[in-house]
């Protein structure tokens, strides 16, 4: 079989990917969620625009908090 130019492209990414310890992977798939949670407690709640109910914003902040802490738990489990 005739090897490519995209058959050793492929190889290379393989092998660097294999090279990647998986105990990082799995801070990374920590840190990510992590990230995004400090992101949402950090953002402001008001707004200058008349029309947004803050108490909605407020119950979305929520939701989004409790949904990255359930992801972050499950990930630090695995």
């Amino acid at each position: 079989m005739k090897t490519t130019f995209l058959h050793h492209t492929g190889d290379a990414i393989r092998n660097a990917m294999a090279e990647v310890p998986l105990s990082l992977v799995g801070w990374v798939f920590v840190a990510i969620p992590l990230a995004l949670l400090l992101w949402v407690l950090a953002c402001r709640i008001t707004s200058d625009d008349e029309n947004v109910d803050p108490r909605a914003v407020r119950w979305l902040r929520t939701g989004a908090v409790v949904a990255l802490l359930l992801q972050i738990v499950i990930y630090a489990l695995l």
